[in-house]
């Protein structure tokens, strides 16, 4: 009986495990610089961003504009399809498209 209700047990949260939501596509973004990095935004609201080597992920943070991720230290902000990046080697990424 006992091995009956772990089991039961087990069954039973696993189906409550929710699986996260898939990442959107990747999205390349070109400086005016001629910098450049890519960023994906991930279901539960972090967007993984790729620049200098390195892979970011960053939260959601409010802005008046736009959406923004920030850790603190890095920030991605994109707004009317522009984009910029800040605190990441291999920059500035400022004035940036998509492309």
């Amino acid at each position: 009986m006992k091995r009956f209700v772990t089991i039961s047990a087990l069954v039973l949260l696993s189906a409550c495990a929710t699986v996260g939501a898939p990442a959107g596509p990747r999205m390349d973004w070109r400086c005016d610089n001629g910098a450049a990095f890519s960023a994906r935004i991930k279901g539960e609201g972090v967007a993984e961003v790729f620049a200098g080597g390195r892979v970011y992920n960053l939260p959601h943070v409010e802005a008046a504009s736009g959406a923004r991720y920030s850790n603190g230290a890095v920030e991605y902000w994109e707004r009317g399809g522009e984009a910029m990046l800040n605190g990441a080697p291999g920059g500035p990424y400022t004035n940036c498209r998509r492309g």
